[in-house]
């Protein structure tokens, strides 16, 4: 592949994650401000509140989508760590989080263009170019499935996809980063020099994206183990020098969350299960079926030995997303990289090919794999022009956060609507009952606790118990809140502490 297509097909790639977000952002107008996210809003707003802990001059995690605060702990460091660039540099968060997420973007496809340089040496510069296009513009067929009603993963694991990743986040983009980059090192010597970087690169690893070092992990053994079984490599132990430091940081995270009460009960909602094996069959076909095909021709052909990464990735990562464990899900990270490299010898071929009908097979094949994510930016565009709800809040309850930021206390604990409260932590840094589906504990019932007394459920006898026993102090009460139904007439019982156009601010009598 040519340093052109690489720098055309690179530029083409960060315009297309980028432009549909500055469309959102103008088209709030004078009235309504964009949150920032495009794509699963909720994630987007428990990253910035993070972000906004570190912004605030923290560096442990102390969950803000909760009322209670766990003990501080070392964990999410790297939202943690861009806030506190937010606060140096005196910029915005949600302008700090999308400039990271470019910047790592790019390294996502400058490690792209080296693993298949490394990985599909050999094979024509047809073959690589059709392998970084795949890689940065495809996924499934999950379009398809969308015209009969369905959600296929294609649409929403995007840690699985580059283009996905690089649309939704900066984490998941700098940690496949990391991960290829540990791969092209296996094929090079290690130095001292180099071996210093890879302690340095598989700590950040762990910090970026702790699961990102099971999952190399697990492909570099694979390969390691073949070649032992062949006898044809010496056992690399300077992989441990990438694997040992992310792993002894796993360690730490995993004692942190199990010996606090807040943090294990986060935890134990957190549930990443894989869909069922037809909606992975469609989400990553039709490269998977050509894929699968080229391997057994190499077999056939004894050339599976040049692959072997690419097979055992391919392997390992469908057998284990189904092993049964509540992170199985986590194992497809990066998991269409393998599929789309093989593909591309497949459609290299079919394209080189002197029949018609192989060039259009191969063609359509190519096209077939990059409507679900056609689907996806024209999604977010239609999203934006409508001003979605979910994507958008009034410029006058800007005021109110900005507010709130000024006047926010270490213990302070609001109530809001779930959709308000998904938006306080990161806009605010103040902590809120129910604020996230996995970090709020207790989820399902905090919600419907919040939504109860908002809808009139409660009395105020009850509604007083429940703020004494969460510790809540203040009460926020704005459109969503009103929207409800309910008769808020017990809010007449506390001190109002902000007026606005759309949002009145309650003292509960909880910490006077």
């Amino acid at each position: 592949m040519s340093k052109r297509s690489f720098i055309i097909l690179t530029s083409l790639t960060i315009l297309l994650m980028t432009l549909p977000y500055l469309f959102a952002a103008q088209s709030g107008g004078d009235s309504l401000v964009f949150n920032g996210f495009l794509l699963n809003p909720v994630d987007g707003n428990s990253y910035l509140g993070k972000m906004r802990e570190g912004w605030l001059g923290h560096w442990q995690f102390t969950l803000l989508n909760s009322s209670q605060e766990p003990e501080g702990s070392y964990l999410f460091l790297f939202y943690i760590f861009l806030g506190h660039v937010s606060r140096w540099l005196g910029l915005p968060l949600i302008f700090t989080f999308h400039a990271a997420r470019v910047l790592s973007a790019f390294f996502l496809c400058w490690m792209l263009y080296r693993f298949i340089d490394v990985y599909l040496a050999g094979r024509s510069q047809g073959t690589k170019t059709i392998a970084f296009a795949l890689l940065c513009f495809g996924s499934g067929l999950g379009w398809l499935a969308a015209f009969f009603g369905g959600f296929t993963a294609d649409f929403w694991v995007a840690e699985a996809y580059p283009f996905l990743s690089m649309y939704s986040n900066p984490h998941f983009p700098l940690g496949l980063a990391l991960i290829l980059d540990f791969f092209v090192q296996l094929r090079n010597p290690v130095t001292r020099s180099s071996f210093f970087g890879l302690v340095i690169k598989g700590l950040l690893l762990a910090i970026v994206m702790p699961f990102g070092v099971v999952v190399a992990g697990l492909v570099a053994g694979g390969v390691q183990l073949w070649e032992i079984i062949a006898n044809k490599s010496p056992i690399r132990w300077w992989m441990l020098g990438f694997l040992v430091p992310g792993g002894l940081f796993l360690i730490y995270q995993y004692i942190v969350i199990q010996s606090d009460s807040v943090l294990a009960g986060w935890n134990a909602q957190n549930l990443t299960y894989t869909p069922p094996l037809w909606d992975i069959l469609i989400s990553f076909s039709p490269a998977l079926i050509l894929a699968l095909g080229v391997i057994s021709w190499t077999i056939k052909s004894r050339e599976v030995e040049k692959y072997k990464l690419l097979v055992v990735w391919l392997a390992a990562g469908l057998i284990l997303a189904y092993v049964p464990v509540q992170l199985q899900r986590r194992f497809l990270l990066g998991y269409y990289i393998p599929i789309a490299c093989l593909a591309a010898i497949a459609l290299d071929w079919l394209a080189t090919s002197g029949k018609r009908l192989l060039r259009v097979s191969a063609a359509a094949a190519v096209a077939a794999s990059l409507i679900s994510n056609l689907f996806i930016l024209i999604g977010g565009v239609s999203a934006a022009a409508q001003h979605q709800p979910e994507l958008y809040y009034s410029k006058s309850i800007q005021g109110v956060f900005d507010w709130m930021l000024a006047h926010r206390k270490d213990d302070s604990v609001v109530l809001a609507t779930p959709g308000t409260s998904s938006i306080i932590p990161g806009a605010t840094g103040w902590r809120v009952v129910y604020g996230h589906p996995y970090e709020t504990p207790h989820a399902n019932q905090r919600k419907q606790e919040v939504e109860d007394i908002f809808s009139g459920e409660m009395s105020l006898a009850k509604v007083q118990q429940y703020f004494d026993s969460l510790g809540i102090d203040t009460v926020f009460v704005g459109p969503d809140e009103r929207g409800l139904g309910g008769d808020l007439a017990w809010i007449d019982a506390f001190d109002v502490v902000f007026e606005g156009d759309e949002v009145t601010i309650f003292k509960t009598k909880v910490n006077p």
